[in-house]
């Protein structure tokens, strides 16, 4: 919380710039977000979905061990663990086939929006600098 007794601060200016800045996105206008905070938001996003694939793609693959919180006096035997193991893998191929092609989509679509987003992001410096030069242009007239 601020102190309102810090000279240094000015509470009003600070409150009227806070006010200005909810209204601008409010009406949608987003522009004073800088192309460096807009890249990062884009890596982190694309990142977070990185993470989220490669969780899928670990928790896809065929188990080879007995979890250690399954135990008990049923599953003693390993060679029961063994068979019990096999049937599971037997009943869910097809699901892995799926999940995995799931998988693959997912990281060519995380690929696909990489690439958008740095196409946006070379559109962007292309339009700052048209505005730059249609700006300069009507002053020198």
């Amino acid at each position: 919380m601020l102190e309102t007794r810090n000279p240094e601060i000015d509470v009003d200016a600070l409150m009227l710039r806070l006010r200005s800045r909810v209204s601008e996105l409010e009406r949608g206008h987003d522009e004073s977000l800088p192309g460096k905070t807009l890249a990062l938001r884009n890596s982190v996003f694309i990142n977070s979905l990185e993470a989220f694939i490669n969780i899928a793609d670990q928790k896809a693959q065929l188990r080879t061990q007995w979890p250690s919180h399954l135990g008990g006096p049923i599953f003693g035997s390993s060679k029961l663990r063994w068979l019990v193991l096999r049937a599971l893998a037997f009943l869910f191929k097809d699901q892995r086939h799926v999940n995995e092609a799931f998988i693959a989509a997912f990281r060519e679509s995380i690929s696909l929006n990489r690439q958008l987003i740095e196409q946006v992001e070379i559109l962007r410096k292309d339009h700052e600098i048209l505005k730059k030069s249609v700006s300069e242009s009507a002053a020198e007239r």
